[in-house]
């Protein structure tokens, strides 16, 4: 397997996994998360006047085609369960062969309410694992690049897209508006640090992706909680850093692959 298969692999199976995991931990947990949802379209909530979120909203509610839509949806998941879902409010940072993926499949299971958040521009070497991205995309913004896709796929939903760099001046900006779930798909352990303590600050849900790189073993995904994040090298290290700089030490859900990278990757 070349190096462009296995992290094509990895960052599908781990984005597709934080995806997965933030619909059936969130359908799980509800009894913690508000309620607000009236029907299974997209309640519109963040950054709209209120008479246009009326309109919006009323508009959706007799909108056939978003019904059939996730029809499928519904039937898994039951209608309550979908309810909750659609009108869940998700900020995805870190907008890579990750966290792209993760975005795809929240819209794709009907999360109506997304913000997307990364300062990078698409690349030519990045099309190999971009869950989205076409050679048309090359030198936009991540984040406008999936908002500009998730537009025709899902119409009703509210994306909100953020070119840039999570910083702790900009967490109002990021995290503003009452979340109930983020995604943190950082790279970087600095920017993962400070991103996961701000949550932990503001009792917003979070959900942490540990190193997909090299890695396309799906068998050996895991959900757990920070503490028993030994075996992924990025999130030990971010472990370390929320200890000593935050005394945070357990209540942050960690994605990880127990799997050892295949190769080294070239960046």
């Amino acid at each position: 397997m070349n190096v462009s298969t296995v992290r094509l692999c990895s960052s599908f199976v781990v984005g597709v996994a934080a995806g997965a995991g933030f619909v059936i931990f969130y359908n799980a947990n509800a009894s913690c998360f508000r309620r607000r949802a009236t029907g299974i379209t997209p309640v519109r909530r963040h950054s709209l006047s209120a008479s246009k979120e009326k309109s919006s909203v009323a508009a959706a509610v007799n909108d056939e085609i978003v019904a059939e839509q996730f029809t499928r949806n519904v039937q898994f998941f039951g209608v309550e369960a979908q309810k909750k879902v659609a009108d869940a409010f998700v900020v995805v940072i870190g907008l890579g062969g990750v966290g792209s993926h993760c975005a795809h499949m929240l819209l794709r299971s009907g999360v109506s309410n997304l913000r997307l958040v990364d300062f990078d521009l698409v690349s030519v070497s990045s099309l190999n694992r971009h869950a989205l991205a076409t050679r048309g995309d090359v030198g936009t913004s991540k984040a406008e690049c999936l908002k500009s896709h998730f537009e025709k796929i899902y119409p009703e939903a509210q994306i909100e897209a953020k070119v840039m760099l999570y910083e702790r001046s900009r967490e109002e900006s990021l995290l503003g508006g009452h979340p109930d779930f983020v995604v943190d798909c950082i790279d970087n352990i600095e920017t993962k640090v400070d991103l996961l303590a701000a949550c932990v600050r503001r009792n917003i849900q979070v959900i942490a992706c540990g190193g997909a790189g090299a890695k396309c073993d799906p068998t050996r995904i895991r959900l757990v909680d920070i503490a028993e994040s030994a075996v992924d090298p990025l999130v030990r290290a971010v472990r370390h850093r929320l200890k000593r700089e935050y005394r945070i030490e357990t209540g942050i859900w960690v994605l990880l692959s127990t799997e050892k990278p295949k190769c080294d990757l070239v960046r």
